[in-house]
């Protein structure tokens, strides 16, 4: 029997498919709003166009990055369904950075070279076979790696 490694865990967890996997918040404060809606905005609309063929997100909860997500995982999930109209999974509140990482994330930051998440919405690109292909910053917005996600589902 072979062993399991994140790379399978990610590709069954999702059926194949690729996958965006960000950490994220849903209680912002005022000056913060705009950049979480811009973010939720446009990942609500790749996730709407492309999951017929495929796609699949998955939000994970944080709270590293200045206190944002406060609530337990079920709070931080029903403020993403009730403000956001989230259809794709909300996980379980976890850390990304530190001695407490979740391991998805260690494995994340390891195979795409990059050190910790700076800030929420980091996304991570995750192709079919559960390979991390890229990283994009808390500032890349979402719209702008539409292209990636169509090579991945071709």
């Amino acid at each position: 029997m072979e062993p399991c490694t994140r790379r399978k865990v990610l590709a069954t967890t999702m059926g194949g498919a690729a996958l965006l996997a960000a950490p994220q918040h849903a209680f912002a404060g005022e000056t913060a709003y705009d950049f979480q809606n811009r973010n939720y905005s446009a990942l609500r609309t790749l996730y709407d166009k492309y999951r017929a063929q495929g796609f699949n997100l998955i939000g994970f909860p944080c709270n590293q990055f200045g206190g944002q997500a406060p609530k337990s995982s079920d709070g931080e999930r029903e403020a993403a369904f009730s403000k956001f109209g989230f259809e794709f999974p909300i996980m379980d509140k976890i850390e990304v950075n530190g001695k407490n990482a979740h391991p998805m994330y260690t494995y994340l930051k390891k195979a795409t070279k990059t050190g910790d998440l700076e800030w929420n919405y980091v996304k991570f690109l995750v192709g079919r076979d559960g390979v991390p292909v890229k990283r994009f910053g808390s500032l890349y917005n979402p719209k702008d790696f539409e292209g990636d996600v169509k090579k991945l589902l071709a």
